[in-house]
């Protein structure tokens, strides 16, 4: 089955006149996998190339580039009501500072890196890496700042997500909702036993994507 199967009915959460509209319509079509999103099995027992590249980069997941701090439990957020409390305060003018924008991002479970990267908090107060998956489109890379394991999100619809936006942040992930509906990469070794990839934060932002890889894995199969 296609990560995206059919066209977005909000024309994607990118650059829209009205971010907030866009962003709680993707509500709806978050898709929740009935399996492990990227299960990778050869056939035979026989590794293939992208199972073998996969199982080199599994073993890159230290040291840890990123030592996140010990953080209290996210709280789940209704994603209207974060929308319109991030609206009303950016209305009134009072999002114009750094610490501001700190204040609110962490009561609605995320933060922004220097870089402005997402940082997404767990029900259990784990942090947790976004990035979208360059190479296809409407889906999400999610790494566990502690682990190092990497998790795929998929949307069904939309082409573009527009991570830089804090709306659509908030509406993709305030809730929780995204713990349950995220599924771990993984492959086979050389063993034949399935593993969940692990990778360094450098290399986790450095590859372009991982999920078309998958894609292709499975036409193969």
């Amino acid at each position: 089955m296609s990560l995206v199967s059919h066209q977005a009915r909000c024309g994607g959460l990118r650059s829209t006149r009205d971010p907030a509209a866009s962003a709680r319509c993707y509500r709806a079509v978050v898709k929740a996998p009935k399996a492990c999103l990227c299960k990778m099995v050869s056939n035979a027992g026989v590794t293939s190339r992208r199972s073998a590249l996969l199982s080199g980069l599994a073993v890159l997941c230290t040291p840890q580039l990123f030592v996140p701090r010990e953080s209290s439990a996210a709280a789940p957020v209704d994603v209207q009501q974060g929308l319109e409390e991030y609206e009303r305060l950016e209305s009134e003018g009072k999002l114009n500072s750094a610490k501001a924008l700190e204040n609110i991002r962490a009561k609605l479970n995320f933060k922004r890196g220097f870089d402005g990267r997402v940082y997404v908090k767990s029900a259990k107060g784990k942090m947790f890496a976004v990035r979208l998956d360059m190479e296809t489109p409407g889906t999400m890379l999610i790494r566990d700042m502690e682990s190092g394991e990497v998790y795929g999100l998929q949307t069904e619809g939309f082409q573009q997500i527009d991570l830089t936006n804090d709306q659509v942040v908030i509406a993709l992930f305030t809730d929780g909702n995204w713990e349950t509906a995220m599924s771990p990469i993984t492959f086979e070794d050389d063993d034949g036993k399935v593993k969940t990839l692990k990778l360094e934060e450098k290399l986790f932002r450095n590859l372009p994507g991982l999920l078309s890889a998958v894609s292709g894995e499975q036409g193969e199969d």
